[in-house]
């Protein structure tokens, strides 16, 4: 007798967001009570021209705010303003970006730029005494911490494990929606061609003096056969801290009080780890380390000289030597530094239907002709006060868009049994997270990336996600994938309740 099990399927995933009449966001649909105003008013004054002016602009302009590109979900008014901003920055000089002694900054130092410029590392150890990095962010009083993880993968493991996994990271995750103090987390999943370095230092190291000389230089030439062509995979973990106090003015707690905080919960956050697939040998990255991983993101044509000095007792950099010398953003769709150029695309939209543990292994492998390949999941979670608010609004906002025709669509009446469900869930204790991807591509040439611009886009196709160009913001993008903390939402000046409006 055979025991067949079947197979775990996930969904449920919904876009925050609020329905306004027929196709409209609400926001479109606000926008349209002005037009009508004014189309009214001059039919009282009998300009019934200017009326009809007004109103066929008017219901044009509101109209083609819902006509969006199948390619990439944008409207009009938005592929607009992305062009028009990407001018303004090219235009104020602010797209390139030289450092060091013959750069433009003041002291010299080859920071990290864009929203990291101001950032500080420094280092410190957990309750059990255990060294960690922390970056501060002063701008928007965050702090961070990083997480170095070794998965075993799901090669050769049971589906009931594989499923257990999964159900352990969601419980991982529901846990930072109890910790107000949380205000993101990314998961970074970082590939590149293996140097081949530790293996031939182990090789080395293990190699036998009594040996005959044809075994010593058959196990001399073994690193260079096995390393060609595979890759190297690191996955890391960062979770950023508010350093906000609960006074009137939100002021920043400080370094010390900070540090006191996270030592605590650091020990549990990395317990809480090791039963998601993460592996059981999770440890909190260096400052050190921070600093190594960051300049090799900025330039990934010396990953193998900063392996090889880790190996000899240290790189000797610092949070102030971790930049790029030179990066340029007045591309539209790619980002040079230093001596390489990258490309990030964005999710846009999530799997509509259920799908499986296995969704996102393609976009995972390693591509061929990439220096440096990372997917970042980013992660908002919602504090456990807002939950109950949030799940009710999207229950709201469901009902009311089902009922608008007498005979509602199987997509919003699916959206409706959708929202009722994360309603009941949430009831029940399940935490409530915002999340998005990044995927970011570094290489030695731009012209790789004709090719990736097709193969990229299609591996997330395959897991039934549906990503696109970061357009005019590809050095934001780069960053924010890296495992350093950037949580974008913060940064921004419109509140993510207009954003949901629009």
């Amino acid at each position: 007798m055979t025991n067949v099990t079947e197979q775990v399927t996930y969904g449920n995933l919904s876009r925050p967001g609020r329905t306004g009449l027929g196709a409209l966001s609400m926001g479109a649909s606000l926008a349209g009570i002005p037009v009508v105003l004014l189309c009214i008013l001059l039919m009282i004054r009998q300009a019934y021209l200017a009326a009809l002016i007004v109103a066929v602009v008017g219901v044009g302009a509101i109209v083609a705010t819902s006509i969006r590109s199948p390619r990439d979900g944008r409207n009009v008014y938005e592929r607009a303003m992305l062009h028009v901003a990407n001018a303004q920055k090219v235009s104020s000089g602010r797209a390139v970006y030289m450092a060091g002694p013959a750069g433009t900054t003041p002291d010299g130092k080859i920071r990290v730029p864009g929203l990291l410029a101001q950032s500080e590392l420094s280092e410190h150890r957990d309750a059990f005494g255990q060294p960690f990095g922390l970056i501060r962010l002063r701008s928007s009083k965050h702090y961070t911490v990083v997480l170095e993880c070794y998965p075993d993968g799901d090669a050769l493991v049971d589906q009931d494990r594989v499923d257990s996994m999964v159900a352990h990271w969601g419980g991982w995750l529901a846990t930072l929606t109890r910790d107000v103090a949380i205000v993101g987390a990314s998961v970074t999943v970082e590939s590149a061609p293996d140097s081949g370095f530790r293996l031939e230092q182990m090789v080395n190291a293990n190699m036998s003096p009594k040996g005959s000389e044809f075994s010593r230089a058959v196990a001399r030439a073994l690193p260079n056969q096995v390393s060609a062509g595979s890759p190297t995979v690191t996955t890391r973990v960062a979770i950023t801290f508010s350093g906000r106090g609960f006074d009137k003015d939100g002021t920043d707690k400080g370094l010390e009080a900070m540090v006191d905080e996270i030592s605590t919960r650091l020990p549990t956050l990395i317990s809480g780890l090791h039963q998601t697939g993460a592996g059981t040998s999770v440890r909190a990255c260096t400052a050190q380390d921070i600093v190594d991983f960051t300049r090799t993101a900025y330039d990934p044509t010396v990953a193998n000289q900063i392996e090889r000095a880790r190996a000899d007792g240290g790189t000797g950099l610092t949070w102030h030597d971790a930049g790029p010398v030179y990066a340029d953003d007045r591309k539209l769709d790619r980002y040079f530094h230093d001596r390489a150029v990258s490309k990030s695309w964005t999710m846009h939209e999530a799997p509509r239907g259920v799908f499986y543990a296995s969704a996102l292994r393609s976009l995972l492998d390693p591509s061929p002709g990439v220096l440096r390949k990372r997917v970042t999941l980013l992660y908002r979670p919602i504090p456990a006060g807002q939950a109950a608010d949030v799940v009710e609004g999207a229950v709201n906002n469901s009902y009311a868009a089902a009922s608008q025709r007498n005979r509602p669509t199987a997509r919003q009446q699916q959206r409706y049994a959708q929202a009722v469900r994360t309603a009941e869930e949430e009831a029940l204790g399940a935490g409530l997270v915002r999340f998005g991807m990044i995927v970011t591509v570094s290489c030695a040439d731009e012209s790789e990336l004709p090719r990736l611009d097709q193969a990229i886009p299609s591996m997330a196709a395959q897991g039934r996600l549906r990503i696109r160009e970061a357009l005019g913001n590809q050095a934001v993008y780069f960053q924010a994938a890296l495992p350093l903390g950037v949580v974008l939402p913060e940064h921004t000046i419109i509140p993510d309740q207009v954003r949901e409006l629009m």
